[in-house]
């Protein structure tokens, strides 16, 4: 299993970053090989990690997280809880988690009558929002400062520029999007029956969890690099990138087993090592241009992945 979509994902990185119409096929072709699960503990070593390492995919890491994390685990719990029905949630679906927020004109819901509730707001950041079939949506209620909802939407249902590209400049194998809703109506069966504090315990949860596979992934992916540019002590490069992929897998393992036993997670891993990493091959590349073809060049804006998202 896995082999061949790896290198499918590897040799066709160039082409999926300059036509995303090929996008679809491919993540077909790995999530059939790589199913997104809420049962992460049984992967020896996670997918996101397999296609950062080995195909130097950083966009479809993330969204294997997304869809594994942010996605499937919180529904998991949700259900634990509460029984809530997403048909549309399927091993194929494409589902991003819509949260971040600017400071003013977040989401509000409120309920137009029994059957009915109304959305409005903005978020400003989604990761993979443009390629989702599904998403979830945090609100509040109209007043308050804290989120108290969930709704999934499916993304045919949303009014026409609703979910708008938006350029990072990183991840190019993804397409993120914004959300813009005015008085947005969706049946109020699509809302989370877990709300207020416990469902902020369920996403605080997993936010965290999602950060450590992030990192995990990230550190994959520099391994990636640290293999195929050719400069300097690139061996001891690779000796120091292999060392703390091992580090923080241990310390991931750590977090998944205290996230599904509900122990406190810690979130702190060796960021400084992975920092400093990160520059030194950065400095290099842009010191050394002509060393990196096509297929290095566009990987390397991954490289602004801590200055563009907070992990």
């Amino acid at each position: 299993m896995g082999d061949s979509s790896l290198n499918m994902v590897e040799s066709t990185y160039v082409d999926r970053v300059r036509n995303h119409s090929l996008f679809k096929e491919s993540w077909i072709a790995f999530a059939s090989d790589y199913p997104p699960s809420h049962c992460l503990l049984d992967f020896n070593q996670l997918p996101s990690t397999d296609v950062a390492l080995h195909g130097g995919d950083l966009g479809f890491a993330l969204l294997w997280i997304v869809q594994s994390v942010l996605m499937r685990c919180v529904y998991f719990d949700i259900n634990q809880l509460q029984p809530w029905e997403i048909p549309a949630l399927t091993p194929v679906t494409i589902g991003a988690m819509a949260h971040t927020e600017p400071d003013t004109a977040r989401m509000t819901a409120r309920y137009i009558d029994n059957n009915t509730l109304s959305l409005s707001g903005h978020k400003k950041y989604i990761t993979g929002g443009k390629d989702a079939d599904l998403l979830f949506v945090t609100a509040r209620r109209t007043g308050e400062d804290k989120f108290t909802k969930i709704v999934y939407i499916q993304t045919y249902q949303l009014p026409e520029n609703a979910l708008q590209q938006l350029d990072m400049s990183i991840l190019p194998t993804i397409n993120h999007a914004t959300l813009t809703l005015d008085d947005f109506p969706c049946n109020a069966l699509q809302c989370s029956p877990v709300k207020d504090k416990e469902l902020r315990k369920i996403l605080k949860k997993w936010g965290m969890v999602e950060r450590a596979l992030i990192g995990e992934a990230y550190i994959g992916y520099l391994c990636y690099l640290a293999k195929n540019i050719t400069m300097p002590d690139q061996n001891e490069l690779i000796d120091e990138v292999e060392n703390l992929l091992a580090l923080q897998k241990t310390f991931t393992r750590q977090q998944l087993e205290n996230a599904f036993s509900n122990n406190y997670i810690d979130t702190l891993g060796d960021v400084a090592r992975v920092l400093s990493v990160t520059q030194k091959i950065s400095n290099y590349c842009m010191e050394n241009p002509q060393t990196t073809g096509d297929s290095i060049t566009l990987r390397l804006h991954d490289l602004n992945l801590f200055n563009k998202i907070r992990l």
